[in-house]
Parts: structure tokens; sequence; C-alpha cells
């Protein structure tokens, strides 16, 4: 080759672009491409990105209800009714998870900072911090602990390890220094060089930069946070624990071990030898199961909100957190959602808005609105009870005037808030009933919602009824640690009421039976009745002597006891009962099923809140007409044709990539499209083959391989 001339290479058939892998199409209607931009400062960038997003939108993104012919101001309001609800719910929800593990962030972040190479005799200052065994909450504590030393403490920078880093002990260093030496400080790895002592460059894995950076920030210490513990290397843990000690003279390392199990696998774990390198102590956090009773106890069972979760919904985002990811974050997002779909669905949802004023709520109900009222469930129950009561005026009313409809609608908007309220506050007293007693296993409240409002838990249920039996078997010491934690605890009148003078009584009756030297009263619901006599007189006549013997104090007091039982029984038959006879609780009760229905039971609607990605991307381009809405794709009788040349170019070359093996060959799949879209009239034939196959691979299904360089490999089968 070097002895031909140029000319003769210019002559030579040879056409590089036949054997070219990758081609660059560019449009003779679209300019150059604009020269490369200026590195800006990371700061303006961000403050920048945060002004484009903050850009007023003046189209509302809910859609017009009502067959469309609802009013542009009532979209707005159900907009705005949403972000006003979920914002005031949502910064409830991030008051209580920056709370939660608040004495594990102390007690940590006081750790890191009292203890020093000297005091812990040149070992390496270690925190275990005990996680337990739900992965999804380690992450969120691991990044409070960060932000809690780093920001707030300014204790130093902090690294947080995980096995995905641990492939060999050179990439866990070379994170390890990139982290630390760049947090806060917008270091650019292009621009930055690395020079040692003596001005030859070092290794971005060399620990002697992090040692000169350490000595320009005196006083930090370098924090090492290893979330999942167990899933390391150990190996590789052992050496770098030992790395750790050796430079801890130059470099003040403090780890903070996560253990999602105990502290003696952690020990067997490692060899006795790395052991000895370490000296810490260990720390306990809060089970997240707490995590979610107070945010379900707040978004659900308190007085603040107003839209709340049905029993179907609930059950299905308690039983998928309790049997899949237990992750508090998903449960949050699964609530969010909730609330989205309640007001971007529901043209209802504006009666929410006017919970604090509903005087002016006659005014923006239209009779489409009014008709809407007629035709939910609950309505139709509500006539139905009107009807068999024999009260004819009301029903005619109900169905034909609208502004009794309305005045209607504003009492039932107050009893729907009000039975919610009271709904909570009877399981808060169920539960310290249930706590006080030591034979009953503590049930959450979360657990109990949904079977009342399902109609499943009331006063009649075998719960209750044991709870109200053993009550009755109190001594006066236990009955009055209950009933001073309900008044305190639960502000509810009808028990403050009934309860408190009764209260007042047993108290007189225990300082009665302290002077005559008794501290206790027993009931007489508490005699047992066990025996080992065998007929039926002789235990009868054992119960007798044991009722004598009863003092004057316990007979008074068993009158007391009965009393409070009765209150007790009459409050819960009063409060726990189920919605469904309640009018207009589909707008206070998000319940919804078919958005949340299973694919595997419910064909025809999607797993909302665990969505399967993978067959949704299979069937919009295996049938893009599901999503298109187009008739271009289907035959006269509506049925699917296949591959057709009016559907995007993806879905073609997906439908041509399933007929495929597991190798590809570029130019039959572009000479196959090519007689699709119509032969010689296709005229862009070759950027949308590009195009469409670039799409392939940004969705993971097809890839280059180096076994033939004009092939493609298949990553994905449709159905596996």
């Amino acid at each position: 080759m070097e002895g031909l001339s140029s000319q003769e290479l210019q002559d030579d058939d040879f056409d590089s672009k036949e054997h070219q892998a990758c081609y660059v199409y560019t449009p003779e209607d679209r300019d150059d491409r604009p020269t490369k931009r200026r590195r800006t400062v990371k700061g303006k960038t961000k403050q920048t990105e945060t002004e484009s997003v903050q850009e007023p939108s003046n189209k509302c993104p809910f859609p017009v209800l009502l067959n469309g012919e609802e009013k542009e101001e009532t979209v707005k309001l159900r907009y705005e009714t949403y972000c006003r609800l979920w914002g005031e719910q949502q910064e409830r929800t991030n008051a209580i998870l920056q709370s939660f593990n608040n004495k594990t962030l102390e007690d940590v972040s006081g750790f890191v900072k009292s203890p020093t190479a000297e005091s812990c005799d040149g070992k390496i200052p270690t925190a275990l911090i005990l996680t337990g065994p739900n992965i999804a909450s380690h992450t969120p504590l691991f990044e409070q602990l960060a932000s809690r030393i780093r920001d707030e403490e300014k204790i130093g920078p902090v690294v947080i390890l995980t096995s995905k880093d641990a492939t060999n002990l050179k990439s866990i260093l070379k994170k390890l220094i990139r982290d630390a030496t760049q947090q806060d400080e917008g270091i650019d790895d292009e621009e930055e060089e690395i020079v040692g002592r003596k001005g030859s460059k070092l290794l971005n894995y060399d620990l002697q930069i992090l040692q000169n950076w350490c000595k320009l920030h005196e006083g930090q210490k370098v924090v090492i946070a290893i979330q999942d513990t167990e899933a390391f290397d150990g190996t590789i843990l052992s050496d770098l624990v030992s790395l750790f000690s050796a430079y801890m003279d130059r470099i003040p390392f403090t780890l903070l071990m996560g253990i999602a199990t105990s502290v003696e696998i952690f020990h067997e774990k490692l060899p006795k030898s790395t052991i000895r390198l370490m000296k810490g102590d260990k720390f306990d956090v809060e089970r997240a199961e707490e995590c979610l009773a107070q945010i379900f106890n707040d978004s659900m069972i308190g007085e603040n909100p107003i839209l709340r979760l049905g029993p179907t919904v609930c059950d299905f985002l308690l039983a998928r957190y309790r049997d899949h990811n237990q992750s508090i974050q998903a449960f949050v997002g699964a609530l969010k959602y909730a609330y989205m779909s309640h007001f971007y669905a529901n043209p209802l949802s504006i009666i929410l808005a006017f919970m604090d004023n509903l005087d002016s709520l006659g005014e923006v109900l239209t009779p489409l609105h009014i008709e809407a009222i007629r035709n939910v469930p609950s309505f139709k129950r509500y006539v139905e009870q009107k009807l068999n009561n024999r009260d004819a005026t009301e029903v005619r009313k109900l169905l034909g005037d609208n502004d009794h409809v309305r005045s209607t609608v504003i009492a039932s908007a107050a009893g729907c808030r009000s039975y919610a309220v009271c709904v909570g506050q009877a399981l808060t007293v169920l539960e310290i009933a249930r706590s006080c007693q030591m034979n009953q296993n503590r049930i959450p409240r979360y657990e109990l919602y949904a079977q009342v409002l399902s109609g499943e838990l009331h006063s009649g249920t075998t719960l209750v009824r044991d709870l109200l039996l053993s009550m009755k078997k109190m001594n006066s010491t236990s009955l009055l640690n209950l009933l001073d934690k309900v008044t305190e605890e639960v502000q509810v009148p009808y028990l403050v009421e009934n309860v408190a003078p009764l209260r007042e009584r047993i108290i007189a009756l225990v300082e009665a039976a302290e002077s005559s030297g008794k501290k206790t009263l027993n009931s007489e619901f508490n005699v047992t009745k066990d025996s080992l006599r065998a007929t039926a007189v002789s235990k009868r006549i054992q119960l007798g002597e044991q009722k004598s013997a009863l003092t004057k104090e316990d007979t008074e007091y068993s009158k007391l006891v009965q009393q409070v039982h009765d209150v007790a029984e009459s409050y819960f038959k009063e409060h726990l009962k189920g919605l469904q006879g309640l009018f207009l609780h589909e707008l206070f009760f998000y319940d919804l099923i078919s958005p949340h229905r299973d694919v595997r039971t419910h064909p025809s609607h999607g797993l909302v809140f665990a969505p399967r990605s993978r067959s949704t991307v299979e069937r919009a381009l295996s049938a893009p007409q599901d999503y298109l809405g187009c008739e271009c794709c289907t035959d006269e009788s509506g049925e699917e044709v296949g591959i057709k040349a009016t559907q995007p170019p993806a879905s073609i070359i997906y439908q041509l990539y399933l007929e495929s093996g597991a190798l590809i060959n570029i130019f039959d799949l572009w000479r196959a499209f090519y007689q699709v879209i119509g032969g010689d009239e296709g005229e862009d034939c070759d950027e949308a083959t590009a195009q469409a196959l670039a799409e392939m691979r940004f969705l993971g299904l097809v890839k280059h391989t180096k076994k033939k360089a004009d092939h493609l490999a298949k990553l994905a089968w449709k159905g596996l």
C-alpha cells in the first residue's frame, strides 16, 4: 500500500462505508451541531435547572370530567385541593421520617465525635449498628447518618460503601478516596492532578491522597459506613480493616458497620486478628414497623387528614408492605398515588375543598355534580334506607330537588368527617385497653383499621368481647391505670363524662380499703371457677365460699366495674361500625378497586402499585394500536393483522426481532423492514431503521456482539 500513489487510492473501488459498523445521519434541514459549551459552576447549573422546573404553567394537568362539561374552575379546584391536601400530609410524613431513629442518630453522631485514636488505644473506633432484617430501611438510615455527621455536626466526610462496590480492594479504595476528597468541593476528575511528595503522580487508589487531604483539613475525621456488612466478602473486608489500622496514625478513620443479623454472626465472619483492630460500641435501631405505625396513624387515624384509604386498598398496601418490599418510602409513594388518583378521576372530590367552610359548598355544586351524586352507590343505599323507613317525602326530594340534595350533602360531609375521627379514637381506646392486659396479644391499629371499615370488627366480635370480659376481671390497680391512660391520651367527651365519676368512686373505695389494711380490690368476676372437685354441687359450694370471702369494698368495686364495662361496651357499639351505611363515604375514603387489581385475577386491570414494566413494553411494541388508539393497524372487524407499514418503526423492528434467532443480521433486518414499509417508496428507511435499533438497544433488547461485526445479539424473548 505504501507504493501506491494517492490518485491510485482514490480510483480504488474499495468503499470503507461497506464495512462501517455505525452510521451518523445529518439531515440537510438541520443546523450544524453547536460548539461544546464550557463547563459552568455546579451551583449555577443547579440553580438554572431549579428555575426551569419552577416556571409556572397555566395549563392544569387534570382532565375535564363529566363528559367534557366540567367547568374549568372546578378542574383547577380539584388540582389545587390535591396539591394542598397532599402537601399538608407530606409535611407531616416528612416530620415523622426525620424524627424517626432520632435517638440512634444522636448516639452514633456523638460516638463519632467523641473517640480519638488515643482513647481507643490506637484501634479503629467502630460503631456496630444493628439495623435489623428490613433491608429496605437500611439505605434511608445511612443517608440520615451521613447527613447528620457531614452537614449538621460538620465532623467530616462520610463515605457509604455497599457490597456492590466490593468487587475488589482497588475499586473500594478508588470510591473511598474519590468520595471523601470531593464531597462539597465540586472537583472534576479531569481537572484535578494528584501529585505526591516528590512530584510524582499518585495512583487514584493510593491512601496517600487521602492523607494529604487530611493534612489540609485538620480536625476532620473520615467516616466509612459499610451498609450491608453480611454481603461483603470477608477477605476484602478484613484487608480493608487492616489497611485502615495501618493508616490510623495519619488518617483519623471511624467505621460504621451495618449489621442485619447479630453481633455474634459478625464476629464469625471476620478473623480474630481483624476484630482486635477495632474498638467501639453497638447501637440498636427502631423497627420499621414502628415508623409505619406512626405514618399510618397520622394519615388514616388522626384528626388532621380529610382523605383516607378504604378497606380494600388499605389491606392491599399493608399486605404488599408485609410480604414484599417492607419499604416505608414505597408505602408513602402509594399513598401519594391514592391522593392523586382520587382527585384526578373523581369530579365530586371538590367537596373536600370546602370542609372548613361547608356553607359555600352549595354554590359550587352544579346540576351535573348533583346528577353524579345520585349515581354513587352510597346514594342508592341511602334512598333504600329511607324507603324502608317509609319516608317517601324525603325520597322524592332527593330524586327531584337539587337544592335539597345540596343541603343533604353538606350535612353528610360533616358526618363523614366525624365518623372517621371517631373510628380513629375508638381504635386508640381499643389499643390502650389491650396494652393494659397481660394476656392480650398486641395488635397495631393499622391492622384493625381495615377490619372496622369493612364491618368485620364490631362490638360483637371475639376480640372486643374478650377485651370487655378481661376488663371486668381487672383489679383496682390495673383498672385505674387503664382509666388514667384513656382519659389522658384520648379526649372523648362521652368517655370523660361517664368514666371520670366512676374513677373518683373507685379511688375512694381504694383509700377506704387501705385504711383497713387492703391495698388492692378484687372483682367478683375474677373469682376462679377451676376446681379439682368432680361434682357440680361441690364446685358451686367452692364458688360460693370464694364469693363470701369478698369484703364490702370488693362488692362495691364489682358494681363499679360493671358500670365501666357497660360504658365501654356502649362506646364500642356506637363507634365500631362499617362505612357501607355512610352516605358519600366514596368521597372521604379512597377505595377504588379496578386500577389496583392483580393481572392474574383481573387481566383487564394493571397492578398500579406493583407495575409490570416488561410486559407493558412488550405489549406496546407488539400491539401499538392498544396505546395509540388508531384504526390503521387493525382490519374492518377490529382484529389485529400483524405487521403493517402504518405501525411505528420500533414496533415493526420488534416484531421482526421476535422472529429471529439469537444472532440477528443487521442487513437482513434492514431488508425485511424495507419490504414492510413499501419497498422503493420508503424514503427514510435508513434513518428509521437506525433510530428503531437505537431504541431497541436503549430498552436492553439487543446489543453488539464480538462474534460477528454485522450482527446483533438478542437479549430477551417475549414471555420469558
